[in-house]
Parts: structure tokens; sequence; C-alpha cells
């Protein structure tokens, strides 16, 4: 196999298109802990179990990222490899894969490897994933793919809306404070990726579609302009259609995916969690 394209199980994808035919995409799973039960964040994770099972666990919870060895398991599988992270800035998946080419390359040294922090979650992730496998259908080079990922990232933004912050507050992603009283008052959030990588609360919102036309309203203050979205959704279906019904409506040409979150987006964004990653 030529072209390999890894990320972490941040990345809700799970397989790409069947017409990428010389490409093998792959996933290196993080572990998701509940008390003292241990969770491989891969296909096999049954998503509603999971959830019923954290929304009963009294105990501690909290997330692993992938060892050094799962991404060299991974790199050895193509010639050709790109990785894609969550964001460093999340978790330590993105140090992990840093380690794992440095110590694949002793051995190997004329192993091509391009690793992308995508300073996102979710399907910013899936975002990179497709755009990548475009170039590799192209038959571009390395050094032509890594600099037009790299273009193509800076004009791609990151929204979500939560219901719930508990585990961010858990695993201090968000400040302890805020998502109490946010918590308390029934409010639901809209957060974004910043270009650091980190979350930024950007509005806090009231009323069952406000806080959806709340996430649309950015997008367009952001730049959309009818390009590429992809819509994960934890158990919220009704909700991830209204956000690519309304887009639909101004711009009917749109490239619009829905699915679901996998495993860690599931467990951060929670149920009824949505995020949205978009083309600027």
């Amino acid at each position: 196999m030529k072209y390999g394209i890894v990320t972490d199980s941040s990345c809700d994808l799970k397989a790409l298109p069947s017409y990428h035919k010389n490409i093998i995409y792959m996933q290196a799973p993080l572990t998701l802990r509940l008390g003292d039960t241990e969770y491989q964040d891969n296909a096999e994770l049954n998503i509603e179990e999971f959830m019923r099972e954290m929304k009963a666990c009294t105990s501690t919870t909290g997330s692993a990222a992938p060892s050094p060895q799962s991404w060299i398991d991974a790199y050895q599988q193509a010639d050709i490899i790109f990785a894609i992270t969550i964001s460093g800035k999340l978790s330590a998946s993105h140090e992990s894969a840093v380690m794992a080419k440095n110590m694949l390359k002793e051995s190997c040294p004329d192993k091509k490897i391009h690793i992308i922090d995508s300073l996102s979650a979710g399907p910013g992730l899936t975002m990179l994933v497709l755009k990548l496998a475009e170039y590799m259908d192209e038959e571009l080079s390395f050094e032509e793919i890594c600099e037009k990922i790299s273009e193509y990232q800076r004009h791609n933004g990151l929204l979500f809306i939560l219901e719930s912050l508990d585990n961010l507050v858990k695993n201090g992603r968000i400040n302890k404070i805020v998502g109490n009283v946010i918590g308390k008052l029934g409010i639901k959030l809209l957060a974004g990726a910043s270009p650091e990588g980190t979350i930024d609360i950007l509005h806090k919102c009231r009323g069952r579609n406000n806080v959806y036309d709340r996430l649309i309203k950015t997008m367009l203050n952001n730049g959309y302009n009818g390009g590429k979205v992809i819509i994960s959704h934890c158990f919220n279906e009704p909700s991830a259609s209204y956000i690519s019904g309304t887009l639909r409506q101004q711009f009917p040409a749109s490239s619009i995916k829905i699915m679901p979150t996998g495993g860690l987006c599931s467990y951060y964004a929670e149920d009824k969690g949505i995020i949205v990653a978009y083309e600027k």
C-alpha cells in the first residue's frame, strides 16, 4: 500500500470511501476510563452502551492518549504516512505520535511520515483526512501534499454545542466555576477551537434553536460561504439535520455530511452534543 492516513480515535470517521483504492486508513485508539474499567476507543466500542455506563458511573473518569507503539504499528502499514492528531493542547496524542515517528526513524530513516496537529477534534480531523485523500488521488508528491494540507488547514473552523460540561470540567478542559454555573442554569454553550487549539467559550444561549442559529451565524461571520461542512452529533440527529437544512437553504450546492460521534468525542461532547467543522 503506497499511502497511509492514520488518526487517533478523536476522528469520528471510521473508513474512507471505497473509491480511494490506493489509500489505507487507520486509527490509533485512545483509552477511555470509567472508574476501574477501561475501554479501547475503536470500531468495536458500543457507543450507546458506553454512554449509559458513563452516566451511571460515580467514580473518576478520563481518557488516555494512544501509546507510541500504537502509532508505530500504523506507520509500518504503508510507504508514505500522514498522521493527524487531536489538538496537542487537549491531549498527549500528538506528543505520542511524534515520539513514535522518532523511534521508527532510527530503524527506517528513509520512511516518509508527516504529522499534523489538527488544533481541532472530531470532524475537524475528518475534514483533513478527506482532503488528504483527494491530494493522494491526484498523485501529488509527498512534499506537495505536506504544503497543500498545511494551507488547507488554515481555512478550516470548528464549533461545538454542549448541553453538559461535566467531563470537560472534570478533565480540566473548561473552568470549573464556569462549567458549574452553566450547568445549573440549563444554558447551552457554543464554543470553538481557537487558532492555538484550545477551547474558547463563545456564547451562552437559551432556547431550543437559538444556539443552533447562533452557530450558523458564527460560521457566516467567520467566513463560511458554502464550502464543505461535517457535522458530528452525539445521539442528536434532529439538531444536526436542522443545522444542515438551514445551511442548505442559503447554500443549496454545499457539501454537508452528518455522522455520529465516536467514543472520545461522545465522552466529551456528552449526550446531545454537536460538533461542526467547516471550510472558511
